[in-house]
């Protein structure tokens, strides 16, 4: 078994969880309401921008050209996507530069924290829930119908082009963690599966709509 596929077993049950979220039921059906989408977008421009910025030091980071070029050939992708959710972001009626939720900020600490504290494979390794479980649920969506921003949204997350990027990732990771010790294979588990609650966290702040406690 490969070590993306145990990191995987360890966490499917709550994967499912995940794929069983209020979000994802209402978007799937068609029912999602504008404000709730507004609200993620807001908060998932925050969250890609430090992403852009990991990928970034993990590319300063690299210890050989295949690592670096590997951070390095995707980070216009994401950036991409970026500017293509803030445009869909003021389509919904969305607020660029809205105030970061807790569950966003926390969950973009953590991993500027992995890639500043651990090497470029592990905090990749850490952060793989979050491309692997939209590519799942994109392919769950390929039978949905939906709608308007919506569809516009999953349609990269639901095609070829996405699942090779992560079967990419999945291999890159694979690749590199064969080397590393016991302990820095555990330490990328745990994050694993911190990573894994973060995005179901994410899923929920967006549906409610959270808010700080204290204004």
């Amino acid at each position: 078994m490969s070590w993306t596929r145990y990191m995987y077993e360890q966490t499917k049950d709550m994967w499912e969880r995940i794929y069983e979220h209020p979000f994802l039921k209402d978007l799937a059906a068609g029912t999602l309401s504008d404000e709730r989408l507004a609200f993620y977008f807001e908060q998932n421009t925050h969250y890609i921008n430090n992403v852009v910025k990991c990928r970034s030091i993990a590319t300063a980071k690299a210890h050989n050209n295949e690592i670096r070029d590997f951070f390095l050939s995707r980070t216009a992708m994401v950036v991409d996507e970026m500017h293509h959710q803030e445009d869909m972001l003021r389509r919904v009626g969305g607020q660029p530069g809205a105030r970061v939720a807790p569950t966003c900020h926390a969950y973009t600490q953590h991993i500027l924290n992995l890639v500043w504290t651990k090497d470029p494979v592990e905090y990749l390794g850490s952060f793989l829930p979050c491309p692997w479980t939209y590519d799942e649920i994109g392919i769950q969506l390929r039978g949905a119908t939906l709608r308007g921003a919506s569809a516009e949204w999953w349609e990269f997350y639901s095609s070829e082009e996405h699942n090779e990027l992560v079967a990419h990732y999945l291999e890159f990771v694979d690749k590199y963690s064969e080397g590393l010790s016991d302990e820095r294979r555990q330490q990328m588990l745990d994050n694993f599966i911190i990573s894994t609650n973060y995005e179901y966290s994410f899923w929920d702040m967006a549906y409610n709509r959270e808010q700080w406690p204290l204004g």
